[in-house]
């Protein structure tokens, strides 16, 4: 079923843009990290780890190059989902009024701008986690920030559901 929702078109706020950009710095930081330790790295590398951080699974350190490559496709599909679709062609846990159209709208492109840039940041994390590891590197844990990265991808989809919901109709 089709609903037909309010043509009403949102643009990105500064805040928005700002993010997105912020993104895109990610995305260019993770290949360039990667590059200037690559010749460093061991042959094998830990690429999976438990909840307590330790390495659990192991691969070539050519495989390291996916993460920053699958993190620059996601963040560009993501990227022109936020820019070139319009929001009422999203669905919406409620009905979507001329009233609360602007609010719903503008909440759902901020969700997806969040969602696209802690995406970036968790590839990121757990790149340089598994560099450290590699590199013997004690010092520098990123479990714990990967662990929350993680939670936070998980229940802000929830948070914002929940913000729509409790929006009022008029």
């Amino acid at each position: 079923m089709i609903r037909k929702q309010p043509e009403i078109d949102i643009k990105p706020t500064k805040t928005d843009r700002l993010f997105i950009r912020i993104g895109w710095v990610l995305v260019l930081l993770h290949f360039v990290v990667l590059f200037i330790f690559y010749f460093d790295l061991p042959n094998t590398m830990p690429t999976h780890f438990n909840l307590k951080g330790e390495a659990n699974g192991f691969s070539s350190k050519n495989d390291l190059w996916i993460l920053p490559i699958l993190s620059l496709i996601i963040y560009f599909g993501v990227g022109k989902l936020i820019t070139n679709m319009k929001p009422w062609h999203y669905n919406y846990p409620k009905k979507v009024t001329e009233q609360n159209a602007p609010y719903l709208y503008a909440l759902s492109r901020r969700m997806l701008v969040w969602l696209n840039l802690c995406t970036v940041l968790t590839f990121l994390a757990v790149s340089i986690h598994s560099m450290l590891i590699a590199l013997d590197v004690q010092s520098i844990n990123l479990s714990w920030l990967i662990l929350c990265l993680l939670g936070f991808l998980t229940l802000y989809p929830f948070i914002v559901i929940f913000k729509m919901f409790n929006t009022p109709k008029t």
